[in-house]
């Protein structure tokens, strides 16, 4: 009964989290491509609920978002890619005390915009070869660029507020 209530929680906390993710990609905030939050939320809520929520999360987001956006070729590439970012942010964790360090996290939350677009990049390789990467890489910079400056300026924004209810999520579970 108890780990009923478990999972039921973790499920509920999932769905809210993708609601919002989905919302935020879809009625952009800033008329800017690529500058959405979508990003800064996956690592919080990464450092803070592990790497199964995180590429959970981002899968979901991924896949929900593009029904109103429009799936194409780049919607796996785009889950691997967030799914990559994920995973970055889970072994930085691992290896430096990355959770306990704001200015830190500010950085790979910065780079991790590039990291996206690079990934996305590699990924339509699949599609296009060596040509298809090499023109997405180079066409793609200004807008990964601006990924990585709206990712520096939100997790100012939503640092405190989604640590806050992660952490009180986390203690109503104990």
């Amino acid at each position: 009964m108890v780990t009923e209530r478990l999972q039921i929680r973790q499920i509920t906390l999932l769905a809210m989290l993708t609601a919002m993710c989905v919302v935020l990609r879809i009625f952009k905030i800033i008329p800017i491509p690529n500058v959405q939050p979508v990003t800064d939320i996956l690592m919080i809520v990464t450092l803070y609920l592990g790497i199964g929520s995180g590429i959970t999360l981002a899968a979901l987001t991924m896949l929900i978002s593009n029904i109103y956006l429009g799936f194409g070729i780049w919607t796996i590439p785009q889950i691997l890619a967030y799914a990559g970012c994920v995973l970055t942010v889970a072994f930085l964790n691992k290896v430096t005390p990355l959770q306990n360090h704001f200015w830190l996290q500010v950085a790979l939350a910065t780079f991790l915009g590039w990291e996206y677009g690079f990934l996305v990049d590699l990924g339509m390789t699949i599609f296009g070869g060596l040509p298809a990467f090499i023109a997405y890489l180079v066409s793609s910079f200004a807008f990964d660029t601006y990924h990585a400056i709206g990712n520096f300026a939100f997790y100012f924004v939503l640092y405190k507020p989604i640590t806050k209810a992660l952490e009180a999520y986390q203690r109503r579970i104990i």
